[in-house]
């Protein structure tokens, strides 16, 4: 069923992206406003301009407005992008969840081009300088809403794990003496499967009409989000993968943009990377490379660093910094800082009990008829679900016990115990496998650094 639903919205996407085309006016330059195309945010920047699979932060009212659903707190965040030839840009987006009514968000972004000194042509060709000035600038104001299907459906239900998000914008530009405006809309879905890494976004964007300007910049984005460690993907290759999973400290993600009225498609990805210093300090690696732009091979590549820090139980404030370069127009510099306050932290992952233990019966009911290998998979199923699940370990350690793969069943055991400390009878049995194994293999023991 779920696996269903995603082949759906990319069967969606191709849909927009085709029906749009049917009313195309294919090429560059044909649409106006085109600052609401520029990357928001430090980190999404730096991840390659890709974010619409991942939305997992304030920021996700540029690039997803569905992913707002995933914010437990109220987020803010400021943005100052020194972009090229002078110009800059100014950012600024918050965040309000509302528990049982949906997330609300407003953003706002601020192109400044600066003056430049008119000057004027006398009879006989002379361009003479003047005291005036012409100066240029665009603004824009959006407000979104973010609901998740999961307020209305059982968890049990794969639809809960859809949620929808709309987004309405006012635009306006002024160019010396010369002025236009527009208003937008955006519509957008996020999908994220419980007990999975693997997330997946679907907006469009720029729906709407302009007055003294040509029609806007409408755009698709179909995005795919990954949260993973690189030991957990070693470890999936390895049997002591169905007990051991390392935090997951990073994140991919790949987008698919496609722009109907000027006829052409692009694909951005990047990944990044958090070493979690201590409970306090946190520094980020980004690199991501935007594919389909015609300013050269380096314009491709971005690249930023991170800083977290939590400042209390439910407060952290992240500073994040990118650099992208534009070929021969120069080289943008953006940084931009992220709070987060008055709520829960951020948990991006579903977990139920009451689930774990439909697999761990499953498991049993699989040992009871030998087949161990079917067995460790459904007991990987329900700490899957819920990782403090001590009899699970107890049977996945059942199980390379039967195989006779005693260290890996130790291993097991104890990972049971640190989730169930209290219980002796399992503690006493450890220190008899452990006895046996020192007399009976010490050599592989001893390698094992026991």
């Amino acid at each position: 069923m779920k696996n269903t639903l995603r082949i759906k919205m990319i069967f969606i996407l191709f849909f927009i992206a085709c029906f749009s085309s049917l009313y195309a006016e294919t090429g560059a330059g044909v649409t106006s406003l085109n600052f609401l195309k520029v990357a928001q945010g430090g980190r999404q920047t730096g991840m390659g301009e890709a974010f619409t699979g991942v939305a997992d932060d304030v920021n996700a009212l540029t690039w997803n407005p569905a992913g707002l659903v995933q914010l437990k707190r109220q987020q803010i965040c400021l943005m100052h992008s020194a972009w090229l030839l002078g110009v800059s840009f100014e950012y600024v987006a918050y965040a309000l969840p509302i528990n049982n009514v949906g997330t609300f968000g407003i953003y706002g972004t601020f192109l400044n081009s600066g003056t430049i000194q008119i000057t004027s042509e006398d009879a006989f060709g002379k361009y003479l300088t003047t005291n005036e000035k012409a100066d240029a600038s665009s603004f824009n104001v959006a407000l979104a809403y973010a609901k998740s299907l999961g307020d209305f459906l059982a968890p049990d239900n794969p639809f809960s794990d859809l949620s929808f998000g709309i987004l309405m914008s006012s635009v306006s530009e002024k160019i010396f003496e010369d002025s236009g405006s527009g208003f937008a809309f955006g519509f957008s879905t996020y999908y994220f499967p419980k007990y999975e890494n693997i997330s997946y976004g679907l907006n469009l964007q720029n729906v709407g009409f302009t007055s003294n300007r040509p029609t806007l910049p409408l755009t698709v984005r179909f995005g795919m989000g990954y949260r993973f460690a690189l030991e957990n993907i070693f470890l999936s290759f390895m049997e002591e993968g169905y007990y051991k999973f390392a935090p997951l400290d990073s994140i991919a993600d790949f987008d698919l943009i496609y722009y109907p009225v000027e006829g052409f498609a692009r694909v951005n990805m990047g990944v990044e990377k958090c070493w979690q210093l201590n409970k306090i300090h946190a520094v980020v690696l980004r690199v991501g490379y935007k594919f389909g732009y015609d300013l050269g091979m380096v314009s491709g590549i971005t690249c930023g660093l991170g800083y977290r820090l939590s400042a209390g139980k439910d407060t952290a404030f992240e500073l994040d910094y990118a650099l992208v370069p534009y070929g021969e127009l120069g080289v943008s510099h953006r940084i931009s800082l992220t709070g987060k306050f008055f709520g829960d932290v951020e948990n991006h992952f579903y977990e139920d009990i009451n689930e774990a233990k439909k697999y761990y019966v499953k498991g049993y009911e699989a040992i009871s008829t030998r087949e161990y290998s079917k067995a460790l998979e459904f007991f990987r199923g329900a700490i899957k679900r819920y990782k403090k699940f001590p009899m699970a370990y107890v049977g996945v350690g059942a199980c390379f016990l039967n195989l006779g793969k005693n260290t890996l069943a130790v291993e097991a055991y104890e990972k049971a115990l640190e989730y169930n400390p209290t219980d002796e009878k399992l503690r006493n049995f450890i220190n008899t496998q452990k006895s046996y194994l020192q007399s009976t293999e010490p050599a592989s023991w001893i390698n094992k650094g026991k």
